[in-house]
Order: structure tokens, then C-alpha cells, then sequence
């Protein structure tokens, strides 16, 4: 899965941000993404990796934040998948 390219087709599809402006360092804030944005965003990965991230992990502020959270879930199960 390329979880950059989730985020660069989800923002374009709800927000209209231009995909060019998705970059690890771009702040989440700064591409219009709000509190429920990033919930359904979560869910969509949480979908795609048949994991349930924990509500009480850090909210990320940049994409690479995003990036690094849902890199580290879905490693985790597909680890103890093998």
C-alpha cells in the first residue's frame, strides 16, 4: 500500500486540495484537513489494514506524522500475520 498516495486520492477527492501539496512535511491543518476529515481518513486506512488504531494515540500534525502512525499499525499486523 502506498499510504502517501491514500492521503494525496482522499484530500483531492474530499477537500479538492491539490495533490502536490501533499508532502510528508505539509501540516495537516495547512491542507484543510479538520478534526473529522482525519477521523474518516483513519478509518480508511483502519479498512484497508484490518486494524483498529487506538483512540488514545497522538493526533498527528504533518502528513509524515500521519505517515509514521499508520506505518507503524499496519507493520504490526501484518508482522504477526507472517
Amino acid at each position: 500500500m502506498d499510504s502517501i498516495q491514500l492521503i494525496r486520492d482522499f484530500l483531492t477527492e474530499r477537500t479538492q486540495t491539490d495533490p502536490n501539496r501533499v508532502t510528508p512535511e505539509a501540516r495537516l491543518d495547512a491542507l484543510g484537513i479538520d478534526s473529522f476529515t482525519l477521523l474518516e481518513l483513519i478509518f480508511e486506512f483502519e479498512e484497508r489494514c484490518g486494524v483498529s488504531i487506538p483512540t488514545d494515540t497522538q493526533t498527528p500534525d504533518t502528513v509524515q506524522d500521519l505517515l509514521d502512525m499508520v506505518e507503524r499499525f499496519c507493520n504490526r499486523t501484518e508482522s504477526k500475520a507472517r
